[in-house]
């Protein structure tokens, strides 16, 4: 029995790594301009399953499709081990039909990316599904070493509580606003320049400047906050680990995406930084879930 626990805790690890590679794979189609690398051929690419002589942009689009495909697949187990190995536990039937659903959805998203053409915010949200989904998986792995009969849970005020739910869907938003960045091409909207753009602080409503200075703005916002709740459960949390450790992670992760925000613009987009980019912001989407759960557990 115990064997088979552990397992399960490597299986839903490895998954949860999985995840991240695929996030990382998405970003580099989309850094790469790859999307267009089966031309709107889908789920063949060009009409093979492997293209004679591929270019280089074929190549990342037909690896991420693979690799996707197969995570799809250990998702979709890691589903039903989970729901079965814990039938009563109502979280993980959420994460697990979460884990679940935003993996198909954003694979259909993509698809439908290939074939039709899909605006910006469409595309956008990709990536934010593709979140959820590493997240749900994410949570799963955490509780797996947990005692099922002895879950922790975070005694905070209803006000507090709130807060962390109210911060974890500000977080989705400048998720998004970050998506629509790439997607709209608007990442050096503002120029060589941070914290200014352009040389102002203002830029015309729908423009690439707009958008990457709406991006700005919801990270500072989001900056702020986490570091009133680091503030806040640091002194009227401290005798709760979990939380106080949970703020300090999540304030290192802000602090390291606006760094690497930073470096991106004044490495003019290079590839490496923006993968740090998005793996940063995943594991501080990471970091505010479990905390989000472990407040909502009564």
């Amino acid at each position: 029995m115990n064997e088979l626990k552990r397992f399960y805790q490597i299986y839903s690890i490895i998954t949860s790594l999985g995840m991240l590679l695929v996030l990382l794979m998405g970003a580099v189609v989309t850094k790469t301009g790859s999307g267009d690398g089966c031309g709107n051929s889908w789920p063949l690419c060009y009409g093979e399953i492997l293209p004679t002589a591929p270019k280089l942009e074929t190549i990342i689009e037909v690896s991420h499709r693979f690799v996707s495909a197969w995570l799809g697949l250990l998702v979709i187990i890691l589903a039903i081990w989970a729901w079965r190995r814990d039938p009563h536990r109502k979280e993980i039937k959420i994460l697990a039909g979460s884990a679940v659903f935003f993996i198909i959805l954003q694979g259909l998203l993509g698809a439908a990316a290939v074939v039709w053409s899909q605006s910006s915010a469409v595309l956008a949200s990709h990536f934010g599904f593709s979140l959820v989904s590493f997240a749900s998986v994410l949570l799963i792995a955490i509780l797996s070493f947990e005692d099922p009969d002895r879950p922790f849970i975070a005694k905070v005020s209803p006000g507090f509580k709130k807060n962390i739910y109210w911060l974890f869907a500000y977080l989705y938003a400048v998720v998004y606003t970050g998506a629509l960045v790439r997607h709209t091409g608007s990442s050096m909207g503002c120029g060589p320049e941070f914290p200014l753009c352009n040389g102002t602080i203002f830029a015309t409503i729908g423009s690439q400047a707009s958008i990457h200075l709406l991006h700005r703005i919801a990270a500072i916002v989001l900056f702020i906050w986490i570091v009133y709740s680091w503030y806040h459960a640091r002194k009227y949390y401290s005798d709760q680990k979990v939380v106080t450790k949970g703020f300090q992670f999540a304030l290192l992760f802000v602090i390291l995406q606006g760094v690497s925000g930073a470096l991106i613009v004044y490495s003019n987009l290079n590839l490496f930084v923006a993968l740090g980019h998005g793996l940063i912001i995943s594991f501080l989407f990471g970091t505010l879930s479990y905390l989000a759960l472990i407040v909502y557990r009564k």
